[in-house]
């Protein structure tokens, strides 16, 4: 599932696709990528060649274009002889259907294991907003935790096949992990929790989960190693002021972008950056039941479960303080500063005159 260490994992095997090979383990990626490198995960855009708009944020057009990369992971997939991992967070969302054709076109669907990495909701539902505020949106949290009460308070019948309520096909670890297993068994899926820090302890879950032989070979990462660079409370609030105010000016999205991008770098520069963003005040004891329906659907599931459950568990006394007025503030200064020092590249001046 997104925002649960998929990134780091993927960055972590796509740095040893030797190391791994030379164990009879293969992770694909694109021929040109071999020689330029590069840190996006190949494997979900390369579904998007073969599941097309059942992800809702894919259009056709999209779909057309990533056939060929979808047919070439499908075929060195086939033809190794190994073992071959294959990560993509989209997956999570899909409904059951999808699922199911995905593994059916590997080619051996009495041979395939499934591997979830998962976050207790108290982190995963600010993470989720978090970055999609980083993303360019401007939707407000409170509209998007009231979102996605609304949804789930529709029952899991519609929200396992409506296209538009993907969110809960991914957050509900419990559904997701019963979807997986009615696909291929209870004891070829299995949960890895993901605990945040240190950020090497998820690598050895992993490696600890999928079993892949001797992986002494292997390098292993950096205990600081991170892949995704967080905003906090203050910050995100005013970023998605950010946003909104870039899309009433009309500014272009490659502008918009280079722009974002410098205010979160001011922001990483501080020393003192007020609270992390957690589950909003109103909104806790919703997500609290919700996270003991979704522990309970877990162990119904009968799955394996490499960490520690109580990872999982929603804890409201121990969500941080909400940002105050000055917080924001001083975020804002620094957006302010970051703005009047940003230039545009000479293409996206021209298009301004």
């Amino acid at each position: 599932m997104q925002k649960s260490g998929t990134t780091y994992l993927q960055q972590m095997m796509q740095d040893r696709t030797r190391e791994l090979a030379a164990i009879n383990v293969l992770y694909p990626v694109p021929p040109r990528m071999r020689s330029e490198g590069g840190r996006l995960n190949h494997h979900e855009t390369a579904t998007y060649g073969l599941l097309g708009t059942e992800y809702p944020w894919v259009s056709e057009e999209r779909a057309a274009k990533e056939k060929a990369w979808w047919a070439s992971l499908r075929k060195q997939v086939r033809d190794w002889s190994g073992t071959a991992v294959v990560s993509a967070e989209a997956l999570s969302v899909v409904r059951a259907d999808a699922a199911r054709r995905t593994v059916e076109e590997f080619g051996v669907p009495e041979n395939t294991d499934v591997f979830i990495t998962g976050r207790g909701l108290g982190r995963l539902l600010p993470s989720v907003w978090q970055q999609h505020v980083r993303n360019g949106h401007a939707t407000s949290y409170d509209r998007y935790l009231r979102q996605l009460a609304q949804q789930r308070d529709r029952g899991w019948a519609e929200l396992e096949e409506d296209p538009r309520t993907h969110l809960w096909r991914a957050f509900a670890l419990g559904r997701l992990a019963q979807r997986w297993a009615g696909i291929v068994g209870p004891d070829r899926v299995t949960l890895i929790t993901n605990p945040g820090s240190p950020a090497d302890r998820l690598w050895h879950r992993f490696l600890e989960a999928v079993q892949l032989g001797d992986t002494s070979g292997l390098p292993a990462p950096d205990t600081a190693t991170t892949v995704h660079s967080g905003v906090t409370a203050p910050e995100a609030e005013v970023l998605r002021s950010v946003n909104g105010n870039l899309v009433d000016a009309g500014m272009d999205r490659p502008s918009a972008r280079r722009l974002r991008s410098q205010v979160i770098e001011g922001f990483a520069a501080r020393e003192k950056r007020g609270p992390r963003l957690g589950v909003r005040s109103g909104f806790r004891d919703r997500v609290a039941g919700w996270s003991q329906e979704d522990i309970a659907d877990l162990h119904e599931s009968k799955v394996r479960i490499v960490g520690d459950v109580a990872e999982l568990h929603y804890d409201p006394e121990a969500e941080p303080a909400e940002p105050t007025p000055a917080e924001i503030a001083e975020a804002a200064g620094v957006a302010v500063r970051a703005a009047a020092d940003w230039t545009p590249s000479p293409r996206e001046a021209a298009k301004t005159r």
